[in-house]
């Protein structure tokens, strides 16, 4: 009797290390979408005043945009204040558009460093394919066989920013963007605005933001996905609602299957990511632990760094000390402060692009159709 019950233990005890080998070694993964706050590509701490120039290019896109810039400007952040165009102009008195219909940089500095900004965001359209006209419903074609295309609407925007104090332009970067691009990067904006362009200029703006404040932007969060496990059932529910978003129902699901089962590894894990949800970095690190198996290596490592990445972002973008526990991994890098960039130098020619060095060769994008519809400056 002995002899069979040890026998029954030792295949169970079997069982249960090949099922969590095998869940080990598999890595069944998927991904949730998370919000968390990632740094501006301009460091600065503390309070962030930003002035927004008016854009160039075409009038009609142009302003179009600016209203955009407006409307998405991060009012969470307490951190960043914003003066767009029409308030800069009042609060500096001066006229920021030329006689031509285009951006005066230098108005635009004197009318900034008289409103107390730290930095002048500028841009410029430089390429748009918007304002698709909206299919006729119920037309019937001839030839049905040969449809045309759909139009995937797009824009370019060159963007400079410019430090206030020293007048230096501290960086410059091209934002381009298409409906498709918009509605993978954002998928909440397939919600809040009409397809067309409309998500496209949204997805512009907010890319356009990002270069000189924090924005809390959606990132994708790897779930552990258990299949041998006992209470795997139970930790595939919560992976439900966080695909849907409703980390708090997903965390209830994973709480529950880790207190029913401590052994399972996956739900640990994933409580991990709902406490990063929460911006509490300290208790995922404490619940990551628990996710460690006795089998060679660390397989939490992954999920680890990325915390600590996402923690990263969460103080530099909010301005926070560094915890007082330090940094497991790599530091963040030093920031490089606007007054510490030395002034660009001149421009050489080999610098230039290709296509302006091979004769008679239109650069990429040229079409005939802008050519023809180009100002014509006397």
């Amino acid at each position: 009797m002995r002899d069979s019950t040890r026998t029954k233990l030792l295949a169970l005890s079997q069982n249960c290390l090949l099922a969590v080998l095998f869940a080990h070694c598999l890595g069944c993964h998927m991904t949730a979408p998370m919000h968390t706050w990632k740094a501006s590509k301009v460091a600065k701490a503390g309070h962030v005043r930003v002035a927004v120039a008016p854009i160039g290019g075409d009038p009609a896109v142009a302003q179009r945009l600016q209203d955009v810039m407006r409307q998405v400007q991060p009012q969470p952040n307490p951190l960043v204040a914003a003066l767009h165009p029409a308030e800069l102009e009042q609060a500096g008195g001066i006229r920021l558009v030329s006689y031509d219909n285009q951006p005066n940089e230098m108005a635009t500095l004197n009318a900034a460093r008289r409103a107390g900004m730290d930095f002048i965001l500028q841009g410029h359209v430089l390429s748009d394919d918007l304002d698709t006209p909206p299919p006729e419903p119920n037309k019937k074609k001839r030839f049905s066989i040969f449809k045309p295309k759909k139009k995937v609407e797009s824009i370019s925007v060159h963007w400079v920013v410019t430090d206030v104090n020293s007048g230096l332009k501290i960086r410059d970067e091209t934002v381009a963007m298409d409906r498709l691009q918009a509605e993978r990067e954002f998928p909440d904006l397939q919600k809040q605005t009409q397809a067309g362009d409309g998500r496209v200029l949204m997805a512009t703006a907010r890319r356009s933001w990002s270069l000189v404040a924090p924005m809390n932007e959606p990132v994708d969060a790897t779930l552990d996905l258990p299949w041998f496990m006992r209470g795997s059932s139970q930790v595939r529910k919560g992976n439900g609602y966080a695909r849907q978003g409703r980390w708090d129902l997903a965390e209830a699901e994973w709480q529950e299957a880790a207190s029913l089962h401590p052994w399972n590894t996956a739900a640990w894990t994933n409580l991990s990511l709902a406490a990063v949800a929460k911006e509490d970095f300290q208790l995922a690190r404490d619940r990551l632990k628990h996710a460690n198996t006795f089998l060679p290596g660390d397989s939490t490592f992954p999920t680890l760094t990325w915390i600590e990445q996402r923690q990263q972002e969460h103080h530099l973008s909010l301005n926070l000390p560094e915890p007082e526990s330090g940094w497991t991994l790599a530091k963040p890098p030093k920031t490089v402060r606007p007054d510490e960039v030395p002034p660009s130098p001149p421009r050489d020619l080999k610098e230039m692009p290709w296509w302006t060095a091979v004769p008679f060769l239109p650069p990429p994008g040229w079409t005939w159709k802008k050519w023809l519809t180009q100002p014509i400056v006397l």
